[in-house]
């Protein structure tokens, strides 16, 4: 039970700490709240200052257990004399009893279920993965890690700097309970919002319908970060009503450092600012001064720059990994960008459209969660148009469901999700009886073990409570190897790979337990990179050359540019100069350039057939590959190995003494060439010189039957096998 004591710990100090940060701050901004209402905007207030705090600890690389323990600590006791002081704040307007009682009596039941799947073993896809996986990366290292390649390590953590505070203390399960607190305090601030703009029996409703709902459920019990996002984005919304009723330039204050905050958690937050803005700009008090935006502003950019700021500073592009053909830098390609952004956008296994709100409310298989069977009724939530605040809460849903259309997963519909269900209690609010028998139906349809009797089998949702494991009462291996069956990996890996090396995967793989570093194809450029040499012999065969020839010409420089446009990417194994039939020795005195993705030229003339360059995006004019030379040379031929881009033209171009460079050909010979021996094992020794030793390979991925076959060609050792997953080392 010690392990138990830990886990809560960890979680409720985390959660003090902010209450207490969150306490001083809206003491100081001297805020008219009633009771409740100040208790949850401390909470996600002083969660925000807290996620700023730790993350400059983890700039400056002193995110410590000690510095946690006494800062919190300090924070707790300020807040608590504060507290003495502090004059007694009002109640909301009351709710009809029995409402009361129905809402205490399903949150209650609610409550329990979701507490001990959050505080189980953390076995969820992404909070096992990348979420936990870099927090504990932080943990070891006491801040940020500058040398581990992940396009997961870039994004905004604004969340995972609280998972932070608590895993010093409890580990993987106390940061799950830190985001469970958030999937509490969402609903109950639904419930102030009722109360306090006279829709009570509507924010109950909504309440209901969002803590019941199984993708936000199950989302809000993992160690994800969409319910804080969720929240904070509501807690905008319901500050920018009250700043409305009392014009108070300190609640823009909080309203900025909210919105920034939101955007800090998750980059799909980043509507949250310009919607504040907008309602400050087009509210009752038209064209605000330049002080209320800059109350409004300030607070907002300062909340945004240690994340804008890190990535700018660490990377060149202020919001990696995205935007990168704005920002083009050596870290992420932006090819890879749009082939990732492309791979969200569409849904799988879909037949028909009309499908989709099926899928989001019943089925919950294709589109990885469910909100529940209730949200068929959406439509009716237009009846609220009638209502300033109908219409408010439509638009913000409107606003805050643009960001889905990029990602077909449920969770991302979650930020415009309590907008809607309290549309949907105010439209609904005037039929009798209707809201109470909705309550009743959603409570009993959702509950886990009767969702599951119709739900799809694969639908991402609780489906038991894991009381033993939650207790520790039962060994935690057995429980994490029964969800995450790659877990099994971890003892061989540990024992085989040194610290400090890394391992190269195709897929993700659960980083929050295994205690080495493991680089998965898509994450980054030196992972792509990786990839690409694995898949030689099978997907990038150097089977062609394109044979420029043309009359003898002294230069000092010679290039190959595309004045094409295509979606297709252009790749080169080799370039090869020549002169009367002999290659042009090559030497560390030639300047190698190239456009885009110049970082990469050298494999172009690397004398290796298992890499490439590649512009890593779609062609575009003026791409090119280009050579000068410290001295000028004799040349009649360029020579492009490697599979030709189709929808590419190529031209050849010199450099003149004058400075400008001049087309010779654009008609390249195609030729057919022979397949070179030991490419297999060329791959394996290029990935050793990157540093990469060991190879975790899915059954399912390209190269898993070639190396089953021919191990000895690829110079690799099996290690271990695990659900469909061989470790394997390079000989």
């Amino acid at each position: 039970m010690r392990e138990v004591a830990n886990i809560l710990f960890g979680a409720a100090f985390t959660v003090a700490f902010s209450v207490a940060l969150g306490a001083l701050l809206l003491a100081r901004l001297r805020l008219t709240l009633y009771r409740w209402e100040a208790a949850l905007f401390q909470f996600v207030a002083g969660a925000g200052c807290l996620s700023f705090l730790v993350a400059i600890l983890c700039t400056l690389h002193i995110a410590r257990k000690g510095v946690f323990q006494w800062g919190g600590l300090i924070a707790i006791v300020l807040a608590l004399r504060q507290a003495r002081s502090a004059p007694k704040r009002t109640s909301l307007p009351a709710v009809p009893l029995m409402w009361m009682a129905a809402f205490s009596l399903i949150f209650s039941a609610y409550f329990i279920y979701y507490f001990f799947n959050a505080l189980a073993p953390e076995v969820s896809p992404d909070g096992a993965g990348y979420h936990l996986g870099n927090v504990v990366r932080m943990w070891r290292h006491h801040g940020f890690v500058w040398d581990y390649p992940s396009m997961y390590a870039y994004l905004s953590q604004g969340t995972e700097m609280l998972f932070l505070v608590a895993f010093t203390f409890g580990r993987h399960s106390a940061a799950a309970l830190v985001h469970f607190t958030y999937l509490c305090t969402l609903p109950l601030l639904m419930v102030c919002w009722g109360r306090r703009f006279g829709y009570p029996k509507a924010g109950l409703f909504a309440a209901i319908l969002i803590f019941a709902s199984p993708v936000i459920g199950k989302d809000g019990v993992s160690a994800y970060n969409d319910l804080a996002v969720v929240t904070l984005i509501f807690a905008v919304f319901y500050l920018l009503q009250v700043w409305d009723e009392s014009n108070s330039p300190n609640l823009l204050i909080i309203i900025g450092f909210l919105s920034g905050a939101a955007y800090g958690a998750k980059y799909t937050a980043f509507l949250t600012l310009p919607f504040a803005i907008a309602w400050v700009w087009f509210s009752r008090r038209r064209f605000p001064s330049l002080r209320n935006l800059l109350y409004l502003l300030i607070p907002a950019v300062v909340m945004v720059a240690p994340w804008t700021l890190r990535n700018w500073f660490w990377l060149g592009n202020p919001f990696a990994p995205f935007l990168n053909s704005w920002f083009p830098n050596p870290y992420y390609h932006a090819g890879m960008e749009r082939i990732y952004a492309d791979m969200l956008l569409h849904y799988t296994g879909m037949k028909h459209y009309w499908e989709i709100p099926l899928q989001l409310t019943l089925r919950g298989g294709l589109v990885e969660g469910m909100v529940g069977p209730v949200f068929l009724l959406a439509p009716l939530g237009l009846f609220a148009l009638r209502f300033k605040s109908g219409r408010r809460l439509l638009l913000a849903a409107l606003v805050f469901a643009l960001p889905a259309y990029l990602n077909t997963g449920t969770r991302f519909l979650i930020p415009c999700a309590p907008f809607l269900a309290l549309a949907m209690g105010i439209g609904l609010a005037e039929v009798p009886g209707a809201l109470p028998a909705l309550i009743l139906f959603d409570a009993l349809v959702c509950w886990p073990p009767i969702l599951s009797t119709y739900c799809d089998p694969w639908n991402w949702r609780i489906s038991s409570a894991p009381v033993r494991a939650a207790l520790r009462l039962d060994p935690v291996a057995p429980y994490i190897l029964k969800n995450i069956g790659d877990y099994a990996l971890k003892v061989p890996i540990e024992l085989e790979v040194r610290r400090g090396e890394r391992i190269f995967s195709f897929a993700g793989q659960p980083q929050a337990y295994i205690d080495r570093d493991i680089l998965v194809s898509y994450e980054s450029t030196l992972a792509n990179l990786a990839q690409d040499i694995l898949w030689a012999p099978q997907a990038h065969k150097p089977e062609f050359a394109q044979h420029f020839k043309f009359l003898p010409v002294t230069t000092s420089g010679v290039r190959v540019v595309n004045i094409a446009k295509g979606t297709e990417f252009w790749t080169v194994s080799e370039m090869r100069l020549r002169f009367q039939g002999r290659e042009l020795t090559r030497s560390p005195a030639w300047r190698l350039s190239a456009w885009p993705n110049g970082w990469e030229v050298q494999l172009a003339f690397d004398n290796n057939y298992a890499t490439r360059w590649s512009t890593w995006e779609g062609i575009a004019p003026h791409a090119r590959l280009q050579v000068e030379f410290p001295a000028a040379q004799r040349l009649d031929e360029v020579v492009l190995e490697g599979g030709p881009a189709w929808t590419a033209r190529l031209q050849v171009e010199v450099l003149l003494d004058s400075g400008r460079w001049v087309p010779l050909t654009d008609t390249p010979e195609l030729v057919k060439t022979d397949f070179p021996a030991g490419i297999r094992r060329a791959a394996t020794r290029e990935m050793k010189a990157l540093g990469l030793r060991f190879l975790l390979v899915n059954e399912g991925d390209m190269v898993y039957a070639d190396m089953k076959k021919y191990p000895t060609f690829w110079g690799i050792t099996q290690l271990a096998e695990a659900n469909g997953t061989h470790f394997y080392r390079i000989d």
